[in-house]
């Protein structure tokens, strides 16, 4: 009765421990009937998302040269990717003759997102089974991937600016975009997955590359793109699209057209959905006087373009919109651009008169208006400034302005005194006035008269001068 008892257990037992996994990669031999397999380094570490390659030598000990290679799986090695491969060739057959023995790589892609632990891998090559052990010491799950991509032209000169679009799936809409740099390259992070990658540029053809495959945490490199130049093509590249200009100015866009195709062309130039009532022209320089319509570029070259924007007079404060447009032998090229009008500051001086007569030592005054004749809002803090011969004295009340609102006028008084001792002639003034936004100045002549009683002492000198002479003159006359 014990001795059944006993074996009933044992044997309870060896049914448990065949159901464990353990126990299968525990196999002793690697060796069927006809074929063995052997490999020095059978388990290896690796991080998630990276390859680990085995080496398995396979020694024929049969009479059929031809064996078929397969591998089987468990669980936790999900997504992952295995390949038997000869060099760059992946083969799931191996021709080996009766007694000999031939090498053969066996690759396994393990998933960004794996799990740290030990994941067995059994290799089968015709009746022999080999378990192999892939360590996972560091899990990438939750992190996104790199993306590295290059551009070039066919002759191997990087592309600036091509823009990479990349689509997951069978999505129709991009999961990401980017745009070459100077270097012709993009690096950007994505989720991990499958993308495909469409690159194109205006002036070459569009290109397209599959199933590059992003890892999580991993920079993957999907290599380098060449893109084939079109036969007519431009690139339309604007200094600045937007340009704030006052009222009454004429702003100018400057734009670079270059040539990017393999012939010479002639592009017409013109503009787009210009506001009602405004001019647009091309000119070769900034100075010049005449237009252009169109412009020969040479394969390769490029030219700088000055497009002279001349809005009506008395055009509201706003934003406004439009387009230059270049028409090559093959496609039209666009630019959007805006002009921002705001309002100009405007100071004014007036007087009633730009001369005066004044006495020697006595004041003159007179009024001076202050006029805010622009647009833009304001005129802050207003002072005065008055330019005058050396020993003048001079005074603008009030001496200060806070405020003038667009459209409001203010009267200052200025007063000035000439030296009593100066000469009588005509001199000059120059009044300022400063503010936050600019400042404004006039001139004015000063006629300064001698006194009235010199003038009287000058009269009876010149009386007594003529007494004198004709009194010698009838005196000395009759002798």
């Amino acid at each position: 009765m014990e001795i059944h008892r006993f074996f009933s257990v044992l044997c309870t037992i060896c049914v448990l421990v065949s159901l464990l996994p353990t126990a299968a990669a525990a196999e002793p031999t690697s060796t069927g009937r006809n074929v063995e397999i052997n490999c020095d380094f059978p388990g290896q570490v690796v991080e998630a998302g990276q390859t680990a390659t085995f080496t398995l030598s396979v020694t024929n000990h049969g009479n059929s040269d031809q064996m078929q290679m397969w591998w089987d799986t468990f669980s936790g090695s999900k997504g992952w990717e295995m390949r038997f491969s000869e060099g760059d060739t992946e083969v799931n057959r191996i021709a080996i003759p009766t007694g000999g023995t031939k090498t053969v790589s066996f690759a396994v892609e393990t998933a960004a997102d794996t799990k740290v632990g030990e994941y067995p891998v059994k290799v089968h090559v015709g009746d022999a089974g080999f378990w192999l052990y892939v360590t996972i010491s560091k899990s990438h799950a939750g992190e996104v991937g790199t993306l590295q991509l290059a551009v070039t032209d066919k002759d191997g000169e990087k592309v600036k600016g091509a823009t990479v679009l990349m689509y997951q799936g069978t999505e129709v809409l991009p999961v990401d975009q980017a745009m070459t740099t100077a270097d012709g390259k993009i690096s950007t992070d994505l989720p991990q997955g499958t993308y495909r990658l469409d690159i194109s540029k205006p002036g070459y053809k569009s290109a397209e590359k599959k199933d590059v495959k992003v890892k999580c945490g991993l920079t993957t490199d999907a290599g380098t793109v060449m893109l084939e130049k079109s036969t007519y093509a431009a690139e339309l590249t604007v200094k600045s699209a937007m340009i704030t200009a006052p009222v009454g100015t004429n702003p100018v866009f400057e734009i670079t057209l270059k040539n990017v195709g393999k012939s010479d062309d002639v592009y017409s130039l013109s503009t787009l959905g210009l506001p009602e009532g405004w001019y647009a022209r091309y000119l070769e320089d900034p100075k010049a006087t005449s237009d252009i319509s169109e412009m020969l570029v040479r394969s390769g070259e490029e030219k700088t373009l000055y497009l002279d924007v001349i809005p009506p007079y008395g055009t509201p404060v706003g934003d406004y919109s439009f387009q230059t447009l270049v028409e090559s032998s093959l496609d039209d090229y666009t630019e959007n651009l805006t002009i921002n009008v705001r309002g100009a500051y405007d100071l004014r001086l007036y007087a009633d008169q730009y001369r005066y007569e004044a006495n020697m030592g006595d004041t003159l005054s007179f009024d001076l208006r202050l006029r805010n004749a622009g647009t833009a809002g304001a005129l802050t803090n207003i002072g005065f400034e008055v330019s005058a011969p050396q020993g003048w004295k001079t005074t603008v009340s009030p001496s200060n302005i806070s405020s003038l609102q667009a459209g409001e006028t203010e009267t200052v008084t200025v007063d000035v005194v000439p030296p009593s001792s100066i000469v009588a002639s005509e001199y000059k003034i120059t009044v300022k006035a400063t503010a936050d936004q600019g400042e404004k100045s006039d001139d004015f002549r000063i006629v300064v008269k001698e006194q009235s009683f010199a003038a009287i002492i000058g009269f009876l000198l010149l009386v007594a001068i003529a007494g004198g002479v004709w009194y010698y003159f009838r005196k000395y006359h009759r002798r």
